[in-house]
């Protein structure tokens, strides 16, 4: 350490002209891996060593500024700001955010709405556009912010894709069908937005699909053997091409969050000698729906040995991404999973909806508010920053 700088230079293969891992991260946020922060000391710069990228597409996917020393590659990129509401207010004056996708989805858009709210000192100026109750519902919700003409909208589209009746004479176990070619028609309302932030994928899974007797359309044909990530993937690819042709290539800012971990446990008796003696042990293979529980969960989870695989869905959702930035079109993976797997402790769990049967599973898939949701936002005010976003 020199005058406040700190600085580890790690060799980049001369072949591959690559670097090791360093992802930027602001306090709880970050991507994936392995953190070392290199400071210039003055909290306006950090230096971040990335693992298995080349320097040349740090540079030409980021913001951040690039050395090369050598056979070092180091990269610098402006520490994440707080998040400033009347700052982000005021670039989306006269315009549109829009939030696409699940409960987990709602969840986001809760916190946002409240995020915002803290820098307008008349709340009344701020409500539901079409006079509808803020409840748990299905459809979509518009809350007007009146002093800056702008709306921040949530649509309730678990699939993203149609979900709808089956083909006439389909076969009876066909109950219902999710068309992996035809986006929802709330699609139509999202034409125009600003700023659309997507996520997707936990309806997708066998227990909402084809134990229920929903399989996957294409046209007019059913397809009762498709996996259920293939139908995932497939589905993505509408969502580019509609991207594609409905967004203005300079106006919109595109984002797609990555999957929300959950952190259902089971308890379960295991014999650790040849005595009888038991000891208890928490797994992750608990289920809403078997006893799976997290009231027990007060810290973030310090162990590493306890958290999740990588959601096979984000390389789906990492692959479409790159292929919309080949499209030219400003469009951000919101990868907010490794840092929230940390958050077991951040779930409702027994602390549900009033009026819920006290023997309701408890909640561990959604997040209390305010709480890990709001460091979603923080993470994509910052993008929005480095993406020079304004509607004006």
């Amino acid at each position: 350490m020199e005058n406040g700088f700190v600085m580890s230079l790690i060799p980049v293969n001369g072949t591959t002209k690559t670097a090791r891992f360093l992802i930027l991260v602001f306090n709880a946020v970050g991507m994936a891996g392995k953190m070392e922060n290199i400071s210039n000391g003055d909290g306006n710069h950090r230096a971040v060593i990335f693992q298995g990228r080349p320097c040349t597409e740090l540079k030409r996917n980021s913001t951040s500024s690039l050395v090369v020393i050598s056979y070092y590659c180091i990269c610098f990129v402006p520490a994440n700001p707080r998040f400033n509401a009347s700052d982000l207010l005021e670039h989306s004056r006269n315009g549109r955010i829009v939030f696409a996708g699940d409960s987990i989805g709602r969840n986001q858009w809760e916190s946002f709405v409240c995020m915002l709210a803290q820098a307008v000192p008349n709340k009344s100026t701020i409500y539901e556009e079409n006079g509808k109750p803020i409840t748990k519902h299905k459809g979509f919700l518009s809350m007007r912010f009146q002093e800056y003409n702008m709306t921040v909208e949530y649509y309730r589209v678990p699939f993203l894709v149609v979900i709808g009746r089956p083909p006439q004479n389909s076969s009876q176990e066909v109950q219902r069908t999710i068309r992996v070619d035809e986006l929802h028609w709330f699609s139509k309302k999202w034409i125009g937005a600003n700023v659309l932030i997507f996520n997707d994928g936990h309806w997708w899974n066998e227990d909402k699909t084809s134990k229920m007797g929903i399989y996957f359309q294409e046209g007019g044909k059913i397809n009762t053997t498709m996996d259920v990530m293939e139908a995932f993937r497939r589905s993505l690819q509408t969502l580019k091409s509609w991207v594609i042709k409905n967004l203005d290539r300079e106006r919109s800012h595109t984002f797609f969050r990555s999957y929300s971990p959950v952190h259902y446990r089971q308890e379960l008796n295991i014999s650790r000698t040849a005595r009888i003696s038991f000891t208890f042990e928490l797994c992750r293979n608990g289920t809403w729906n078997k006893g799976g529980f997290c009231d027990r969960e007060r810290e973030p989870e310090t162990i590493y040995t306890r958290l999740g695989a990588e959601a096979l869905n984000n390389h789906f959702i990492s692959d479409v991404i790159k292929q919309m930035r080949n499209e030219n079109r400003k469009v951000q993976f919101l990868n907010i999973t490794y840092l929230t797997e940390f958050r077991s402790d951040g779930h409702p769990s027994f602390h549900r909806e009033p009026g819920t049967p006290t023997n309701a599973p408890q909640d561990c898939s959604h997040w209390c508010l305010p709480g890990v949701p709001d460091t979603w936002n923080e993470l994509l005010y910052a993008y929005l920053l480095s993406m020079e976003f304004k509607t004006k």
